[in-house]
């Protein structure tokens, strides 16, 4: 059959070929109407434009014209070339009979297909006029036209999925699993800035998503683009079907429906009867690219397309199904594969649709000049002078109100602030007016202002105005609100103006004026919030209202399709906002809103969106307005609407509700667990309510407020300042890391006059940056610290930055660190040091510099005399400390650790070092507290370069040259400078591997006996003698100290050959100062018998030793004041004895831990635990146990049961590799029920199994404290999965578990338990042959884990699919740092394209 119609197809071509000289022939005798026709079906051909873009022939006669259609469609495909000889067939006239039979049966077409062409084309036809009317319908009262061209989209393409790849080259895409739509990039998009037109031209045959905010004007731009493919223009042919669809439409269609009941019920119906619609119904079938469907305004639709919803075979398209599956279907290409599909939403929304996008645009907001140029035209529009008279007036007040700004970068909210503008200067001006009316009546005329002049061509100008804007977000909807009510005509008719302009009505008496009106409009509002209805039909709404609302023009016409195709009016608010600030003023103002219903309404909005997320489409703004009119501003505009819905005791009532939203805000204000986002939205809570007193808390709460990976717009700082400005004399930081920021925000920023500490830390953070941050920097009079770390800085930045910085007289630190300022940067900073009196360090590390950079500060250090100390350890820190007055007598110093020297450098820093005469610590040793050259092989010659300066540093006291590859050469020249330098009081010097330790103590004067004394202390004989060998010339030197070693706080002895009575002799005598010190003691001859007896010695003669450990033949001791912890490791003789002797020792014990440790011969585990719990019998106050591999089973376990009830502190226990059975394991746990401070449980590698699991169930619920839960490698089975699932549920406080090889695979219910654990940080769940079912119950729970860090699945048998689900919810995990994946279920080649979508991935062992 294949065959056949190949032929048919070849042959086709062939017919046309050798008939043509007849059809040109018949063609010519054809009327001209004919031909016409004939030819203007193949000039909307694709294949003949695309030919004749090449070519600039045109034809002229009916000759030419034949000529062209038999050229075209001799070389055109089989199917145009049979659709052309059929057509021939049905319209041509005196066609001979013979070759009418040939050309009808190579054609193979009806007039049945004819006849559906034909009412393809009039159905396309109905569908422009559909469009352009729907156009002049909007268009009526347009401000400003469309022009697609000059509207912005941030244009982003988008890697799709294996399943459908993407046709357009693109980065490694993490686009949608990022639930946060950024518009910078940094989400895995690449992205650039083009214009609307630019952006649709390509997305033919494409799943297109165009996002945009709420009034934005995304519906209005797709009218546009219909009413340019009725015209004949835009990216779409002419020949298409073009389907308009609006989401808050389909919202009316409760059944289900097929394709042709969508198509013509509920779009456009055809009134050529069912034979017309299912030949549409076929033609677009047949040719599914000729088709575009525009879906409109996702974000209102009341149902989500899920995945899981979208069925997997072919639809049937004549089957009636949901009208979200009909959806699914289109965006899944099961419905009309290769259409052309454009849907437009929210950002919140774009979720839904992962991995089903070719193309993502997000359309940018409104800059200044655009918005300026529409309050141009809104006050233009009017054609009056006296409204253009204040165009300019407004705009000067819009760009002066931040809520205003930022409200007029949306399109539909700009409309909006026009109007409110318009009332408030209108009204202003009426009330001046009136007053210098009064004032010339009164002869007061020197008293009064004319606020208006008439220019040369005798129009008004406004020369000042003091109208009042609002000082809030509530406060702008209010004045709105009044403005729309104002626009109602008087009763009594006659002048046109607005009521604002002919009467002194403020906001406050237009409430009054419409009480009932505004008690019943919110009501109605109110209704939709709860309801999730934006759509009013006119019986959903009371007669006077419906026209009390359009005539105001809060309410916007729209025409709906009802379910037997004809058109009725529905209403809408003007835009969403301005529905739920109604709906706020509802909740304030009327008594059948409860308490309750109030709080419901009342819960802060992060700004991360996760499919969980409950469906609205709503801006989740009215817990917003509720805070706004809490604020007394707004208390007597409550009580007039209040008291007109039947509130009694109004007053008193109405406070009591403003009371009740500030009492909801006080725990979060107290709250230090809220995320960036929502501690924003707290702040913009706050700045609504306009009370100083919860700004003060919340700031109390966290002093320094921090922001992570989120986009910062002006309205957000500008809430920000609000709350730090309440900070009166307390010190307020700002900490911003990776946030996107316009260079408006930082304008904003310069609003915060009480700030202190302000840090930047991001890649994203760059010169251009740093240049608009200087230049508000001299704005902030109490900053003392400024960060501006891990950013992207280079030379340029750091110089504009400190031009800012040079003017912050108080500034005391300054953080450049890891950035790339290299030596000109670090400069520009050092230029500072004399121009801040204040400062007291500055961090310039891992900047990319050299020696130079180094030098550049050392220079500084001469006249800079404050300067008390340089720290620089190779390119990791570089700290400049600075003391608090520069005519104060201090010590300075200066450090320089593995540095990489050449002679240059070497002979630069010592002509420089020459020049510092103040230099008094020149120290060459890693570990020591003062400045340092140490590990940087200066050698001998590099030693004596920096030797032959010292009669240059009168006042050097110190030099460390430890690491410096130096010979004994070296040390005898350091010991020679100590003899020829009086001030020189220490040098200190790490001598290959030994111990070198020259310590010169600070010398005294004494008044009496003028007696210099110094004491040194060293560890090897060899070099003592060589070093005494050096100073006796020196009479200095009084005594010499071989047995202290009391300056570090770690000391290590390994194999020095010491006896244990010169061990013993040094615990005696080692004085620790507060901080607690470590001593370790390694010798070959270490047993068990000797390290422990030793051990009992030293306990005896010292009663301040805090932690003990014995380890391989390693004695480990840190002293302090008490003894509480013992650590004993892996003895491996009959230690027994020894362990019973020394645990008397130990009075304070809490901490025991003995691991791995050997039993006697023919003694039994429990004999071998009851000697040891003998032992510690009356020891209550044990909080840490470990008994790992004593393998005691059974017995040993039962009789630690005997004792844990006793141990009421106890918080670790640690039994892994003990033989546990379940018997075992139920007595253990219900042993473990009197432990309710138990914080860490571990039970790995034993043999347990269902039977424990359900205790656990019972016991594990009451251990609150609980945070780490170890069972690996046991032997669970289906049971115990689930069991061990419903007590984890109760652990609100886990932080860790460990669940690898467990024994089943069947872990997607504990898996799914884990969001019950907000606190969880590490999940392993390795060697457990899991599938994917486990990584979607993972993926489920990662929104509800905001500080988990680890997820370990190494080693099951996850696929593609179940790592792309982690992968697209990761993102709503910030903390996430790895996921182990190695040996599962993933191609090489997969695992290398998935880790580029997220490098958490890892798919190795390490």
């Amino acid at each position: 059959m294949d065959d056949e119609s190949n032929l048919q197809d070849k042959d086709v071509n062939a017919v046309l070929a050798q008939e043509s000289s007849k059809l040109c022939h018949i063609l010519s005798n054809q009327s001209q109407s004919v031909i016409m026709l004939l030819y203007q079906r193949m000039v909307n051909d694709d294949g003949w434009q695309s030919k004749q873009a090449s070519s600039s022939s045109n034809a002229g006669s009916s000759a030419d014209l034949v000529k062209s259609l038999l050229d075209y469609y001799r070389s055109a495909n089989a199917a145009k070339c049979r659709n052309f000889l059929q057509s021939v067939c049905m319209l041509c006239e005196d066609i001979p009979m013979h070759l009418e039979a040939r050309l009808m049966s190579v054609a193979l077409y009806t007039i049945y297909h004819f006849l559906n062409t034909y009412y393809w084309e009039e159905y396309v036809l109905e569908g422009r006029n559909l469009l352009l009317s729907r156009w002049k319908r909007l268009t009526d009262r347009l401000v400003k036209a469309v022009e697609l061209d000059r509207v912005w989209v941030n244009f982003r393409n988008v890697n799709r999925g294996r399943d459908r790849p993407d046709q357009t080259p693109a980065s490694a895409d993490r686009g949608f699993n990022s639930y946060h739509f950024e518009p910078d990039g940094d989400y895995g998009f690449s992205e650039s800035k083009v214009t609307m037109e630019t952006f649709l031209r390509g997305c033919k045959g494409k799943v297109t998503f165009l996002v945009g905010q709420a009034g934005s004007g995304k519906t209005l731009l797709m009218s546009c683009l219909g009413q340019q493919w009725a015209k004949g223009l835009g990216p779409f042919p002419a020949s298409y079907l073009f389907v308009f669809l609006e989401f808050r439409q389909l919202n009316q269609l409760s059944r289900s429906l097929s394709l042709s009941e969508l198509l013509f019920q509920h779009y456009l119906p055809s009134n050529r009867g069912n034979n017309a619609e299912k030949a549409i119904v076929d033609c677009l079938l047949s040719n599914p690219e000729k088709s575009c469907w525009v879906l409109d305004g996702y974000d209102e639709f009341l149902w989500k397309i899920k995945k899981h919803r979208m069925p997997r075979d072919v639809l049937n398209l004549e089957e009636p199904l949901p009208v979200a599956d009909l959806i699914s279907g289109l965006l899944t290409r099961q419905l009309l594969p290769g259409s052309t599909v454009v849907v437009t939403c929210r950002a919140r929304d774009i979720v839904d649709f992962y991995n089903l996008s070719d193309k993502v645009g997000e359309l940018l907001e409104w800059d200044q000049n655009e918005i300026k140029e529409y309050v141009h035209h809104f006050f233009g529009v009017e054609g009056k002078s006296y409204y253009r008279a204040i165009g300019v007036e407004a705009t000067k007040l819009l760009l002066s109100s931040q809520h205003l700004l930022a409200m007029s970068s949306l399109p539909a909210l700009c409309n909006i602030c026009c109007i409110c503008l318009k009332h408030l200067l209108l009204t202003d001006r009426n009330r001046e007016e009136n007053e210098t009316q009064n004032a010339q009546h009164s002869g007061e005329r020197e008293g009064s202002q004319d606020l208006t002049m008439r220019t040369a061509n005798g129009e008004l100008n406004f020369s000042a105005t003091s109208a009042q804007v609002p000082s809030t977000l509530t406060q702008v909807y209010l004045t709105a609100v009044a403005a729309f009510l104002s626009r109602l005509p008087d009763q009594g008719g006659g002048d046109n103006r607005p009521k604002a302009a002919r009467s002194s009505l403020s906001m406050l008496p237009t409430f009054v004026q419409y009480p009932s009106e505004l008690c019943e409009l919110s009501q109605v509002a109110w209704k939709g919030v709860e309801e999730g209805k934006i759509l009013f039909m006119k019986e959903d709404v009371p007669e006077t209202i419906l026209q009390l609302l359009v005539k105001s023009g809060l309410f916007s016409q729209v025409e709906l399709r009802c379910h037997d195709g004809t058109l009725v009016n529905a209403y809408s608010f003007i835009h969403l906002t301005v529905q739920e600030f109604l709906a706020a003023l509802r909740i304030m103002t009327s008594h059948k809103v409860s308490d309750a219903q109030l709080k419901k309404r009342f819960s802060l909005k992060t700004r991360w969106t996760t499919k969980s997320d409950q469906k609205t489409p709503f801006t989740d703004s009215l817990y917003l307005y509720v805070c706004g009119l809490a604020s007394p501003n707004c208390t007597q505009v409550l009580v007039e609407v209040a008291r007109a819905s039947g509130v009694k005791g109004v007053q008193n009532w109405v406070q009591k509700r403003q009371d009740l939203v500030l009492r909801l805000l006080r725990p979060l204000c107290h709250s230090n667990t809220l995320t960036g986002p929502k501690l924003l939205q707290l702040c913009n809570c706050i700045q609504e309510s306009q009370d100083y007193e919860l700004a003060q808390q919340a700031l109390r709460a966290r002093p320094t407020l921090e922001l992570r990976n989120f986009r910062l717009v002006p309205n957000d700082i500008d809430a920000l300042a609000f709350v730090v400005n309440s900070a009166a004399d307390q010190a307020v930081g700002l900490d911003f890391g990776a946030c996107s920021m316009e260079p408006e925000c930082l304008d904003a920023l310069s609003r915060c006059q009480c700030i202190h500490f302000l840090s930047f830390h991001s890649r994203k953070y760059n010169d251009k940056f740093a240049e608009k941050l200087s230049s508000i920097l001299p704005g902030f009079p109490n900053l003392r610290k400024l960060e501006f770390s891990g950013a992207s800085l280079t030379a340029a930045g750091a110089k504009g930055l400190a031009s800012g910085l040079q003017k912050c007289c108080n500034i005391t630190e300054i953080n450049l660190s890891d950035n790339n300022l290299q030596d000109d940067g670090i400069g520009h900073v050092v230029e500072l040091f004399t121009k801040l009196p204040n400062l007291s360090s500055v961090k310039l590390g891992r900047n990319n510099s050299s020696l130079q950079a180094l030098n550049c500060i050392v220079e500084k250090m001469g006249s800079c005399l404050n300067i008390l100390q340089v720290y620089a350890d190779g390119v990791k820190e570089v700290v400049v400390t600075f003391s608090k007055e520069s005519d104060a007598y201090h010590l300075l110093s200066f450090s320089l650790l593995n540095q990489k020297w050449n002679k240059l450098e070497m002979q630069n820093l010592v002509k420089s070092l020459v020049n510092c005469p103040a230099l008094s610590v020149l120290e060459l040793s890693p570990h020591s507290s003062f400045s340092s050259l140490s590990s940087n092989c200066l050698g001998d010659k590099g030693l004596k370069k920096l030797l032959d300066i010292l009669p240059h540093l009168d006042k050097i006291q110190e030099i460390n040259a430890s690491n410096n590859d130096l010979s004994m050469e070296g040390a005898v020249m350091l010991a020679g400078a100590l003899c020829s330098h009086n001030h020189l009081t220490q040098v200190q010097i790490r001598y290959f591997l030994i111990h070198l330790l020259l310590f010169f103590c600070y010398f005294f004067y004494h008044n009496e006996n003028h007696c210099y004394m110094y004491n040194f202390s060293i560890t090897s004989t060899k070099d003592a003698l060589t070093l005494v060998s050096c100073l006796k010339d020196n009479n200095r030197v009084t005594s010499v100290d071989l047995s202290h070693l009391l300056v570090s706080l770690v000391h290590r002895f390994e194999n020095n050959l010491l006896q244990s009575e010169w061990i013993e002799g040094f615990v005696n005598t080692f004085q620790p100062r507060q901080t607690a010190c470590s001593v370790s003691f390694e010798e070959s001859w270490f047993k068990a018998e000797q390290a422990v007896d030793l051990l009992r010695h030293c306990m005896e003669i010292k009663t301040n030793i805090q932690t003990i450990r014995i380890h391989h033949k390693t004695l480990h001791l840190t002293m302090t004041e008490t003894s509480e912890s013992f650590s004993l490791d892996r003895l491996d003789i009959e230690e027994h004895q020894f362990l019973c002797s020394l645990l008397p020792l130990l009075p304070n014990l809490t901490s025991l831990r003995l691991d791995e440790i050997v039993k006697e011969a023919g003694q039994t585990e429990a004999d071998r635990m009851l000697d040891l719990l003998t032992v510690m019998e009356g020891n209550k106050q044990i909080e840490e146990i470990g008994l790992d591999a004593w393998r005691m089973s059974e017995g040993g376990i039962q009789q630690l049961t005997h004792f844990l009830p006793d141990w009421k502190e106890l918080k670790i226990i640690c039994l892994s590799k003990n033989f546990m059975g379940d018997t075992a394991g139920e007595r253990l746990l219900d042993a473990l029920k009197s432990c309710i401070h138990l914080r860490e449980l571990h039970l790995s590698s034993n043999d347990l199994g269902d039977l424990t699991a359900a205790r656990m169930s019972l016991v594990l619920p009451s251990l609150t404290h609980l945070t780490v839960l170890d069972i690996s490698e046991n032997h669970l089975g289906r049971d115990g999965a689930a069991a061990l699932s419903t007590a984890i549920r109760s652990l609100k406080k886990l932080t860790q578990i460990n669940l690898t090889a467990v024994g089943t695979s069947e872990l997607s219910l504990v898996a799914a338990s884990l969001a019950e654990c907000p606190l969880i940080q590490d999940v392993g769940l390795g060697w457990n042959g899991c599938g994917d079912d486990v990584a979607l119950q993972l993926s489920g729970l990662l929104p509800f884990c905001p500080k988990l860090v680890r997820i370990d699945l190494e080693c099951n048998l996850i696929g593609v699919s179940g790592v792309e689900t982690l992968v697209k919810a990761s993102w709503t995990c910030p903390s996430l740092q790895v996921i182990r994946l190695w040996k599962n279920k993933v191609p090489l080649n997969e695992q290398q394209r998935l880790m580029l979508k997220d490098r958490r991935l890892t798919f190795s062992s390490t």
